[in-house]
């Protein structure tokens, strides 16, 4: 039995690390991996690209005061209208789509953290 257990546990930290590295692999070539795409997808939030470059979701925010903060800024691949707060500059360090009820959701370009 304790055999089959550590035969088990050994597969599942195997994946996790095949995770971990695809993840930073992604990152490292400045694209959007598996876990973000999930968490997107989850959350119900478009798939938004600009000049073939995929956006990396950071979530979604409520608020009619926001709302009234948001100016376009462009528009993605597929036609969507992409907002930026006044006052920030081109590119802006957050991108957000406007959705249904006072809600948007935030992008961001995918960058690595070391050059933020």
């Amino acid at each position: 039995m304790k055999k089959k257990r550590w035969i088990k546990s050994a597969i599942f930290i195997l994946f996790i690390s095949i995770l971990l590295l695809s993840e930073f692999m992604m990152l490292s070539s400045q694209k959007v991996g598996l876990i973000n795409t999930s968490y997107r997808f989850i959350s119900g939030a478009p798939h938004i690209s600009t000049q073939g470059q995929t956006l990396s979701y950071q979530g979604k925010m409520h608020g009619e005061d926001f709302l009234d903060n948001l100016e376009p800024y462009s528009t993605s691949d597929d036609g969507t209208t992409l907002y930026k707060a006044f006052g920030t500059p081109v590119p802006p360090p957050w991108i957000y789509v406007k959705y249904e009820n006072n809600t948007v959701f935030r992008y961001k370009y995918p960058r690595l953290p070391w050059k933020m």
